[in-house]
């Protein structure tokens, strides 16, 4: 018999349900989110069914679930990661009654026993992915920064003594040289035939490159470039009213978006020298969109293209473009 252990988890804590092969739950119990405390109740549990499989389930929860993924491969117990937008729609389509954090936990063990998720395994880039997130918050604060000393010296003029300015210029000279070290880190982590591959395709240097490496970590978890797309929330929302679908336009923005940044920074630089996408940026244009609407629908092929490229273990080819 397979044993479904549903983790709802939180920053400080995780409730877990154990539900059996019929979906019947078992027992209930709460652990503090931490990856020693996960893997003893793991191994436990595991030491109470010897000749059953047992199976962790979680949702992708930014980092909260981590520490499950983590404390279930290195006990050797399968974890099923699952996306929250699974979660919402279950919540919909069920009529329940009061919400707690254990009734989410059996949700979730349940949502395990339907056949949600994808098996866990270790991210091959999770240097390059903190490295590039760190680069591009860091990049965000140095432009506040900027701005924000900008407005100083504009209100103050003279007023502004002679240290407060060489402590702000410290400051800035700080930030710039992170950013260098780290974009030199992030390329080290990167390093190899996917990471040179990807700079083959216009508007895709190093930094980009790594960035998009580090927050995919692996093609193959995407069956379509349509579901790449939509992990990087470039996809439109779409209203339904009876049986009439209608986009709204806007994009959803789900999934990271650390991943659409830097596709719609490569984007607005692959328009300007990429034949193909020039084209298509001019067209959009032509149609009356906005810079930003065209750039989104240059991204979109862009993204489409890296996915081509990753999967074909070829540099990149203007052929790609018919083939996305």
């Amino acid at each position: 018999m397979r044993y479904f252990l549903g983790c709802d988890v939180a920053k400080a804590k995780v409730d877990v349900s154990c539900i059996d092969s019929t979906g019947i739950e078992l027992w209930a119990d709460t652990i503090v989110n931490e990856a020693s405390a996960i893997a003893a109740l793991l191994l436990t549990v595991a030491g109470g069914y010897p000749k059953d499989e047992l199976v962790a389930v979680v949702e992708s929860t930014g980092c909260y679930h981590q520490p499950v993924t983590e404390a279930s491969y290195a006990v050797g117990v399968g974890c099923l990661v699952y996306n929250p937008i699974i979660t919402k729609q279950q919540i919909k389509a069920t009529v329940r009654g009061k919400k707690t954090d254990r009734t989410d936990a059996t949700m979730i063990a349940r949502l395990g026993l339907r056949g949600e998720g994808r098996l866990y395994t270790p991210e091959p880039y999770k240097s390059t992915k903190y490295h590039a997130r760190s680069a591009q918050k860091l990049s965000v604060l140095a432009n506040s920064f900027k701005r924000h000393h900008s407005h100083m010296v504009s209100l103050l003029e003279d007023e502004l003594s002679h240290e407060a300015q060489q402590m702000m210029a410290s400051i800035q000279g700080s930030i710039a040289a992170a950013r260098k070290q780290l974009y030199k880190d992030m390329a080290l982590s990167a390093e190899g035939e996917i990471f040179h591959r990807l700079q083959t395709i216009k508007g895709i240097g190093p930094y980009v490159a790594a960035s998009i490496i580090g927050e995919i970590q692996d093609m193959a978890r995407f069956k379509s470039a349509k579901a790449l797309t939509a992990y990087a929330g470039l996809d439109p929302k779409v209203r339904q009213s009876g049986k009439t679908l209608n986009s709204t336009g806007r994009l959803t923005k789900r999934g990271s978006s650390y991943l659409r940044r830097s596709i719609f920074i490569a984007g607005s630089v692959a328009r300007r020298y990429d034949p193909y996408l020039k084209a298509l940026y001019d067209k959009k244009r032509a149609e009356g969109k906005s810079y930003t609407v065209a750039t989104c629908a240059v991204a979109r092929k862009l993204l489409a293209i890296v996915r081509a490229v990753w999967l074909s273990g070829q540099d990149y080819d203007p052929a790609f473009t018919d083939k996305v």
